[in-house]
C-alpha cells in the first residue's frame, strides 16, 4: 500500500523547519522479532533523533561533553598569581546539537547501542522522506542501517550515553491505517502515525539473527517533534491484542497512550470496527485518571503497574499493563534546551495486561470489548538536571 500525502507530510513534518537550531525531530520504530533457530521473540526499536542540528552543522555537540571555558584573561591572572585555579571557572555547559540514530533490544538482555552524526554527514530528501546517516537509511518503506561501538568507544566518549557491541537491520515496513492526531501545541506534538504497522525483515544483534515476520512483528511507530519535551513521560502501546470474550485474535486492532501533557494522556485506540481518539490538546472532552506505581504478584515478582482509566461522552476506557521490573532499561534523553536537562525513563515489554472499553448506555456501561494485550511497549520517564 503505497503512502498518502497526509502520512508522507507528518512523516517530513518540520525536518527543515523552525526547529532546525531549537528543538527535537525524532522518528520512532517498535516491533518484535523471533530469534532464529531458538523462535525466541524480542521487541526492539529504531530511532532516528534530530535535536538542534543546525545549531553546530559540521560537529557533534552532547550536552554531558566537557567543554573548557578559560579566558585569555583569566589565564594571565592565574599565571601572575592573582587568581588560584581553583577559583576559576573551566568548564560551560553546552547545549546538544547532533543527528543520532539509536537502536536497542527491550526486555530481557536489554541494550542500546547509539551512532552520532552532525548534520552535514546527513543526505536527505525534500521531495519525500529519505534519510541518510552513513551506513543508516530511513525512508517512508525501508529501514537499514548497521551501529558497532566498543568499549574503548565508549570510554572515549562517556557521553553517548549507550552500550557495546553490534547491531544491523534491513527492514521493510508499512503502516496499516494512519492515524493523524495525537497531541498538537505550539511546543510539542506527538502523532502516532503508525499505530497499527508491519514490519518485516532481518535484525541482527552481537551476532544473533531475528526475523521480523509481517504476521508477528506487531509493530508500532510515531513521530515526536518540538521546542521541548514534556517534563513526565508515560507510553503504551500494543497491537496484539486478544478478545477474552471471544478468544480470537483481534485483527486490524492497536491502542497507543502518551503523555504526559499538563496531567493529560493522548488515547488512541482501534479496535476491529471502530476508533476512539481521545487527545490530550481536546481534554476537556474526556475525564482521566492514572498511575504507574511498584507491585508484586503472587510469586513476589516486582512489577511496574500502568493504571489507566478514562470516561468520554460514549466510552469508558480502562487500561492495566505490567512489566518485569528487574528487566525494564533505563535509558536517558538530552532535552533541546541543554544544561544537562533530560528525561530519565525506564522501557519495556508488557509481562501481561488488559484493555476493557465500555459503551454508555444511558445509565449504564455495555462491555463491548475486553481483551488480554501482548507484545506491548511501555514507557515511564521523568526530568532530571544531573548535578554539575
Amino acid at each position: 500500500m503505497s503512502i498518502s500525502k497526509k502520512a508522507l507530510s507528518i512523516l517530513k513534518a518540520n525536518f527543515n523547519g523552525s526547529l532546525k537550531k531549537n528543538g527535537l525531530n525524532l522518528w520512532r520504530y517498535v516491533f518484535s522479532a523471533c530469534e532464529k533457530g531458538t523462535g525466541v521473540e524480542k521487541m526492539f526499536f529504531i530511532e532516528l533523533e534530530f535535536l538542534n542540528p543546525y545549531l553546530n552543522p559540521s560537529e557533534v555537540v552532547l550536552g554531558f561533553d566537557s567543554r573548557v571555558q578559560v579566558s585569555q584573561e583569566q589565564l594571565q591572572n592565574v599565571l601572575a598569581g592573582t587568581v588560584s585555579a581553583k577559583q576559576m571557572k573551566s568548564e560551560c555547559l553546552v547545549i546538544p546539537s547532533y543527528v543520532a540514530v539509536k537502536v536497542g533490544i527491550l526486555g530481557k538482555g536489554a541494550k542500546q547501542i547509539c551512532s552520532y552524526f552532525p548534520i552535514n554527514d546527513i543526505k536527505s530528501s525534500l521531495k519525500t522522506f529519505s534519510v541518510e546517516a552513513r551506513k543508516c537509511f530511513f525512508s517512508e518503506n525501508k529501514l537499514s542501517g548497521i551501529i558497532s561501538l566498543n568499549q574503548s568507544d565508549i570510554l572515549e566518549h562517556p557521553g553517548f550515553l549507550c552500550d557495546t557491541g553490534m547491531i544491523s537491520w534491513d527492514l521493510r515496513y508499512e503502516m496499516q491505517g494512519e492515524f493523524s492526531r495525537g497531541y498538537s501545541s505550539k511546543s510539542f506534538n506527538w502523532i502516532p502515525l503508525g499505530n497499527l504497522s508491519v514490519f518485516s525483515g532481518i535484525i541482527s544483534v552481537d551476532g544473533r539473527e531475528y526475523s521480523v515476520l509481517p504476521k508477528k512483528s506487531f509493530g508500532f511507530f510515531d513521530r515526536t517533534f518540538g521546542v521541548s519535551i514534556p517534563e513526565k513521560l508515560i507510553h503504551l502501546s500494543s497491537s496484539h491484542l486478544t478478545s477474552v470474550i471471544s478468544g480470537k485474535y483481534l485483527e486490524n486492532s492497536s491502542f497507543s497512550v502518551h503523555g504526559d501533557f499538563k496531567k493529560y494522556l493522548s488515547i488512541i485506540v482501534k479496535i476491529e470496527g471502530f476508533e476512539i481518539n481521545l487527545c490530550a490538546d481536546k481534554k476537556r472532552a474526556y475525564s482521566l485518571i492514572y498511575d504507574c506505581s511498584s507491585v508484586k504478584d503472587s510469586e513476589n515478582i516486582e512489577k511496574l503497574h500502568w493504571s489507566i482509566s478514562s470516561t468520554c461522552k460514549k466510552f469508558v476506557i480502562d487500561i492495566d499493563m505490567y512489566a518485569i521490573a528487574r528487566d525494564l532499561f533505563v535509558r536517558v534523553k538530552e532535552l533541546p534546551e541543554g544544561m544537562r536537562k533530560v528525561i530519565k525513563s525506564v522501557s519495556g515489554i508488557s509481562s501481561s495486561g488488559e484493555i476493557r472499553i465500555y459503551k454508555k448506555n444511558k445509565n449504564n456501561l455495555e462491555l463491548i470489548e475486553h481483551a488480554h494485550i501482548a507484545n506491548g511497549f511501555c514507557e515511564y520517564g521523568f526530568l532530571e538536571i544531573p548535578d554539575d
